[in-house]
């Protein structure tokens, strides 16, 4: 796939004069798409600053303004990701029964962890984790964040004895794996993945109810 200029005139919305914080925030937000593609498909060894430039149509004096290096670019790129990925799964509250809930969480993930893109940023995340040490951490603690929130529902579901009692974070390790972790991983492998939104909902249905079989 070839990455096509894009023109931040228009995203940013520039004039004459100083920008607005809004037009300074979407040029930012521009940079950091047009590098996330740029990642995706050369790696970020390939990937230079005139080439972010030349695509992101800006100069190296704007590029500059807003990032000190490409490394630091780099880091904001995963913590989109992060933020993308595990910040909305923070503001799911309880929605009834255990299984409802479960079916929402693992919807909500799949449709950020599944994608190509989420997959190949997974790639990239595994292959710079040695240069990048903060960044894998900052990504293990918030799917450890993740974990706590789901061992969280399993332990209320526990002493409302919708489920047995055992160890809550084992079970959303468990559970975690069933829904997102085991599937992305083979996405990685095999490069095929669930068509579409329909069958994935159908899947994780029947992977929560399955998992609660042996939790019941």
């Amino acid at each position: 796939m070839k990455v096509a200029k894009a023109k931040p005139d228009k995203i940013a919305g520039r004039r004459s004069g100083r920008p607005t914080k809004e037009q300074a925030q979407q040029l930012t937000e521009h940079i950091i798409d047009v590098a996330t593609r740029l990642f995706l498909e050369t790696g970020f060894e390939a990937t230079s600053v005139d080439l972010i430039a030349e695509t992101a149509r800006i100069s190296k004096q704007t590029f500059y303004a807003r990032f000190v290096s490409k490394e630091v670019l780099f880091a904001a790129v995963i913590l989109k990701r992060i933020s993308d990925l595990f910040v909305p799964l923070s503001q799911l509250g309880r929605l009834g029964p255990i299984e409802t809930t479960l079916v929402q969480i693992g919807v909500e993930l799949s449709k950020r962890a599944l994608t190509p893109a989420a997959i190949e940023l997974e790639r990239l995340i595994a292959s710079e984790a040695h240069q990048f040490r903060q960044l894998s951490l900052a990504y293990h603690e918030s799917s450890v964040h993740t974990r706590d929130l789901v061992a969280d529902l399993f332990s209320n579901a526990m002493r409302e004895g919708q489920i047995r009692s055992t160890d809550a974070r084992f079970l959303a390790e468990q559970f975690l794996y069933a829904v997102v972790d085991g599937p992305a991983r083979a996405l990685m492998l095999s490069g095929k993945g669930v068509r579409s939104e329909r069958e994935r909902r159908e899947r994780i249905v029947a992977a929560v109810r399955l998992f609660l079989d042996g939790c019941r």
